[in-house]
């Protein structure tokens, strides 16, 4: 199983993420634009549900993005972005990022604070898919299957298991 980072040394300074209040707060300004499906008009997303998206596809700009947010309860000591983005660089030249994609799913989806929030998204996730039919139907559930094992074959864990 992949070991789960979850402290990152930035300028000889060591730092352990958490998902906390401060987390979400410093998230909304990484929130997407998405289309709501129901009217058709464009509107803020979330920006937890954004990093969490976005660090099932293991994209390095959004583990960034998750260390920002996950030292934000640092406050006035928290690290400035662009020294993340550096240390983030330089572990990427010489090592797997995929320890830290480990650490920092399992934070947001296992532990405390944005728990409930990513179980809700799982079972929306898998539900959505109630209320189509034929082709698009099947494809949605071959997306929300993918996304299980992919959070699986990251993790080395299930995703939140819903009685959808």
């Amino acid at each position: 199983m992949t070991e789960a980072i979850k402290e990152l040394k930035i300028n000889d300074k060591t730092y352990t993420a958490k998902g906390t209040y401060l987390f979400g707060k410093t998230a909304k300004q990484y929130a997407e634009n998405e289309v709501n499906e129901e009217t058709g008009k464009q509107q803020k997303g979330d920006g937890v549900t954004s990093i969490f998206m976005g660090l099932m596809q293991q994209d390095a700009d959004k583990l960034i993005e998750f260390w920002h947010c996950a030292t934000s309860h640092y406050v006035k000591e928290a690290p400035q972005f662009e020294d993340i983005a550096n240390t983030i660089s330089e572990i990427a030249d010489t090592e797997d990022l995929k320890p830290y994609f480990v650490g920092a799913l399992r934070l947001l989806n296992e532990d405390g604070y944005y728990k409930g929030k990513l179980q809700t998204l799982w079972f929306m996730m898998k539900r959505s898919y109630s209320k189509l039919k034929g082709e698009e139907k099947e494809k949605q559930k071959g997306s929300i299957e993918m996304f299980h094992e992919l959070y699986e074959e990251i993790t080395g864990n299930p995703p939140y298991e819903s009685k959808a």
